[in-house]
């Protein structure tokens, strides 16, 4: 009997796009749950509109500078991904204004904190890049050596 081999995570080659649109539509989705059920006693909080917004940018960040390692073109996959968190932050910071009404400034420290998770993703994006490089050098001298 044939064992179907199945392909790890690492062995795919998953688009930065397609990890924004599941990030895209579950973010979405929970500031979807989190307004229509801010009405009576247990209401949420407007800011956990951005609270919900910036929980998937983390999500976004993680799961694209981890699937990053198994891109084939690394230097597509660094633009790719980059445009993709603009799109997420744009979209979610958008829905997250249009259910409260309130902008990031208005919100608390929201804005600063839209900056400073930018800021780590590229950080985290250039940390897996380095890495990718340093275990591709490995591997080449892994090859030369006596065996």
């Amino acid at each position: 009997m044939e064992q179907k081999h199945q392909k790890s995570v690492f062995e795919m080659d998953i688009s930065p796009f397609r990890i924004l649109l599941w990030n895209a539509l579950a973010a979405l989705f929970f500031q979807a749950i989190v307004y229509f059920n801010s009405t009576g006693s247990n209401a949420f909080l407007p800011r956990t509109q951005y609270t919900v917004a910036l929980s998937f940018l983390m999500v976004f960040s993680l799961f694209s500078a981890v699937l990053s390692l198994a891109s084939q073109k690394p230097d597509d996959y660094w633009w790719k991904s980059l445009v993709s968190y603009v799109i997420l932050a744009i979209t979610t910071g958008l829905t997250a204004y249009l259910f409260t009404g309130l902008t990031p400034d208005e919100a608390g420290p929201f804005k600063w904190m839209f900056f400073v998770f930018t800021f780590g993703f590229i950080l985290l994006l250039a940390i897996f890049r380095a890495m990718r490089k340093l275990m591709n050098m490995a591997q080449k001298m892994d090859k030369r050596l006596p065996k």
